[in-house]
């Protein structure tokens, strides 16, 4: 059986009654990709099973799409369900809000994919219009929730035994992601151009978690990284 090449890899929820929104917009533009040597995998967190009937439509058969009920409640959890069941060689995170920037997105992902991590530049949308234009790049203090890179969905790694999501995490679970895949391969290969659009609205996980959740995390990423914080409070 030939290998597939690349694994888009997208965690759903009910998003509040947003998910069939969200999800066709981003089927309606893989539908569209140049590069067709692809399959999508969609772990469902949704109680209801209106993303389930959505990826069994029809005018979504050519999208290769492997669907899964996931009991493990949690984006990092649903992140990791969605990698463990991956069959490509290159595995794409692709949130459910967010979407491909252009039918040429995936084409220059793999054309330019090397190493075992890629980040490639994004625009945000807030149903409006796109707008702030962000091209990555990494710092070493990343774990202090100084995300230069971007959302996971910027992301695209090497299928070989991957690095999984932090499960304790739901704020922050991007920077410690991406400092563990530092700490593992070294920087990204940064592909600098825009391939991904960021949705950008209330039920983002920045906007729905309490102050006292966000505090919780910062600190248990300090403490997962504190001989790393020692060395540059050293440095002072």
């Amino acid at each position: 059986m030939e290998k597939i090449k690349l694994s888009i890899c997208i965690p759903t929820y009910e998003m509040r009654g947003e998910a069939k929104r969200v999800l066709t917009r981003s089927f309606d533009i893989l539908k569209k990709q140049t590069f067709k040597d692809f399959e999508v995998v969609v772990s469902d967190n949704s109680e209801d099973d209106i993303i389930k009937n959505l990826c069994k439509n029809s005018e979504y058969q050519l999208l290769n799409i492997n669907y899964f009920k996931n009991p493990r409640k949690g984006i990092a959890q649903n992140t990791n369900e969605a990698i463990k069941n991956a069959k490509g060689e290159i595995i794409k995170i692709l949130y459910m809000d967010d979407y491909l920037a252009n039918e040429n997105s995936l084409q220059r992902i793999v054309e330019n994919f090397k190493g075992y991590w890629l980040v490639t530049g994004c625009e945000h949308d807030d149903n409006k219009h796109r707008y702030n234009p962000h091209y990555p790049k990494y710092n070493k203090k990343i774990y202090y929730g100084k995300n230069t890179l971007g959302s996971p969905s910027v992301l695209a790694i090497k299928n070989g035994n991957p690095l999984l999501f932090d499960e304790n995490m739901t704020w922050l679970l991007d920077c410690d992601y991406y400092k563990r895949m530092h700490d593992k391969y070294g920087e990204p290969n940064i592909l600098n151009e825009v391939n991904v659009i960021i949705g950008i609205s209330e039920h983002q996980v920045t906007n729905i978690l309490s102050n006292f959740v966000k505090k919780k995390e910062y600190l248990y990423m300090l403490k997962k990284y504190k001989k790393e914080l020692f060395y540059w409070l050293k440095l002072w």
